[in-house]
């Protein structure tokens, strides 16, 4: 039971922890101006929290003032980042008395005192041939536990016990399962290794609890047929940066094209005479032929007619800002949609393009569309990525009906 890592923190006793933290991120080699930055946001944090006294600093409290203080700038990718790591500094520092690094690059280091094991493990760990990106992951994982052991004090690995690694599992809690269980696979084997390699004298490696990475434990986020046609209906089509947005929303919602394929449509991708649009697709390296639903083929044409500046980008949908350039931030435009349609997501949930995705599995699942004809049509390499969806369509759920005794 590591819980008794984790103490209650109550949000009068913010002030004390932000001048700390803010002493500790100083000592760090962190600048005046990140300081400053993330420090407007303890500011609103504290000055949220004096209006609610006595209340228990929590991930609910947290959300909360979210959707209370930032509700619009989540929007905007840049700023939501900048503030949800404001919030998981501190909270991560109440907690656990440790800043977790954001970035690290190939030049982030282990420390003198504990870089032996993570060094020698790595270099064994190379030795299966890994893709470059693999290690650079494995790379990642594993020093974000050492920014752990540093943190709270550790200095040679003969001090780490149980209750350190439950601990650090705690600090997890808001990762996915697949993060989970990678990193804690890659810290198993690492603690086996320093084991069998009598760098450490105890089994470390049996605190390590198994995580089952379940793709299917997550639910995909998804649109309702209801809420696609809210969307599609709140655009405003009468100046060129609707017309462009609703076409893209439109091949997403009808066709279930992913954003960076959307985003690397060209000219070339459609044949108007035989009313299909083919592509490789960024994620698989597949190629993929759809049919084009006449409402999205008229939507492209409203928006090259009407819509799209003089450029000489070869990609259909474009930047609106000089020189007008591939449009790179497909993602950004559907969370400003689904507030002017309406549609409420919590704070710190991104529901991005591939809710359009998602919700035409599930009405093609609900149609009775066989799963092999859905995996076609979306462009999955394997077929249990189709599967996920299974779980989303009631009606299909509805079929797996067990009796009860």
């Amino acid at each position: 039971n590591g819980m008794e890592g984790i103490r209650k923190v109550f949000t009068s006793e913010l002030q004390t922890y932000i001048s700390e933290l803010e002493d500790v991120m100083h000592q760090k080699g962190y600048t005046d101006r990140q300081i400053q930055i993330y420090g407007t946001v303890w500011r609103n944090i504290t000055s949220y929290a004096t209006n609610r006294p006595d209340q228990e600093f929590t991930e609910k409290f947290r959300q909360q003032f979210l959707q209370d203080v930032y509700a619009e700038a989540l929007e905007n990718p840049n700023s939501m980042y900048r503030i949800t790591r404001a919030v998981n500094i501190l909270s991560d520092f109440t907690q656990f008395h440790v800043i977790f690094r954001q970035y690290c690059t190939s030049k982030t280091t282990f420390s003198e005192e504990l870089k032996e094991i993570f060094l020698g493990f790595l270099s064994e760990e190379k030795k299966r041939n890994f893709a470059k990106n693999t290690m650079k992951s494995i790379r990642v994982r594993l020093l974000r536990f050492h920014d752990y052991l540093y943190d709270t004090g550790i200095r040679d690995f003969k001090s780490v016990s149980g209750k350190t690694i439950n601990t650090y599992i705690l600090s997890m809690a808001r990762f996915s399962t697949t993060y989970v269980s990678e990193s804690l696979r890659e810290i198993k084997r690492m603690l086996t290794w320093a084991f069998d390699n009598h760098y450490v004298d105890e089994k470390l490696y049996e605190c390590i609890p198994h995580v089952k990475n379940l793709r299917q434990q997550k639910i995909p986020s998804t649109f309702t047929t209801n809420e696609i046609e809210q969307i599609l209906n709140s655009v405003d089509r009468s100046n060129p940066i609707g017309k462009r947005n609703y076409a893209i929303f439109l091949i997403a919602a009808r066709l279930g094209i992913r954003s960076s394929d959307i985003q690397a449509l060209t000219f070339s991708n459609i044949d108007w005479d035989k009313n299909v649009i083919f592509f490789t697709q960024h994620k698989t390296g597949r190629s993929l032929l759809l049919p084009m639903p006449n409402d999205v083929g008229w939507a492209i044409i409203d928006y090259l007619k009407n819509g799209r500046p003089e450029t000489n980008a070869k990609n259909i949908f474009v930047s609106h800002n000089y020189p007008y350039e591939e449009f790179l931030s497909i993602k950004s435009i559907i969370p400003r949609q689904m507030r002017c349609a309406g549609i409420k997501t919590p704070a710190n949930k991104r529901i991005g393009m591939h809710a359009f995705r998602h919700g035409l599995a599930t009405r093609m699942l609900e149609n009775d569309v066989p799963l092999p004809v859905i995996s076609q049509t979306l462009g999955h390499a394997d077929i249990s990525s189709t599967e996920v969806y299974l779980r989303i369509s009631m009606k299909q759920l509805s079929k797996c009906g067990l009796e009860v005794e």
